[in-house]
């Protein structure tokens, strides 16, 4: 039976064996982690692990997000939403977004060995909706902006929200693409993409005042 724990010893276990995670997830992948390695290091026996994570794919999804959430925090201070309206201001966050996830180490090694997949099949829905959630509300004040401009008006939030993942998603295949091509092929789906939405928007309007 497993141990029971204190509050404060479940915090420090827990907070030890994200920290254990992060290493290992980077340096090996999410396959070649065991969850032997994790519990080892926070010094609890490996039936006690489902006391604070469903499964190793659940603890990884939580680094993922809290990955994603650093990477979005980090852009809008960089470009608030009033700054992103022109189309050199929608190039810039656009690759600046896809940039810092291709350079994170952790989202990296789960591009690289192909975990994608094992991740999400593996997973609740309702983790998957939550993500998607998240991305939504803290990109929702650059769309709405966006939107006060012109840009996409007519297409739902939701909408535009899957757009920006889809591209963020190319990284996943970077040896597809060939990474000799990739970086020149992101330039150009970038401003191509920069270029239909206001594009789009000013056929809108046109429209508007006939």
């Amino acid at each position: 039976m497993p141990k029971k724990f204190t509050d404060q010893e479940r915090d420090w276990i827990r907070d030890k064996m994200l920290k254990e995670a992060r290493h290992c997830f980077e340096k090996m992948g999410l396959k070649k982690t065991s969850i032997e390695e994790l519990t080892r290091a926070a010094g609890i026996a490996q039936g006690s692990f489902y006391m604070f994570f469903g499964s190793k794919e659940e603890l990884y999804f939580e680094l993922i997000q809290e990955e994603e959430k650093r990477i979005r925090k980090t852009i809008l201070e960089l470009f608030p939403p009033g700054e992103t309206c022109s189309k050199e201001g929608i190039k810039r966050f656009l690759l600046h977004s896809f940039h810092m996830m291709d350079e994170s180490p952790l989202l990296r090694q789960m591009m690289s060995q192909g975990e994608m997949e094992q991740l999400f099949r593996k997973l609740p829905p309702s983790l998957l909706e939550h993500n998607f959630t998240e991305d939504h509300d803290a990109l929702r004040p650059v769309i709405a902006a966006w939107q006060m401009e012109g840009i996409l008006a007519d297409v739902a939030p939701e909408t535009i929200v899957s757009m920006i993942r889809s591209l963020m998603l190319l990284t996943l295949h970077k040896n597809e693409i060939g990474e000799e091509h990739f970086t020149a092929t992101i330039d150009l789906l970038v401003e191509v993409l920069a270029t239909g939405m206001l594009s789009m928007s000013k056929q809108v309007g046109e429209g508007d005042q006939v």
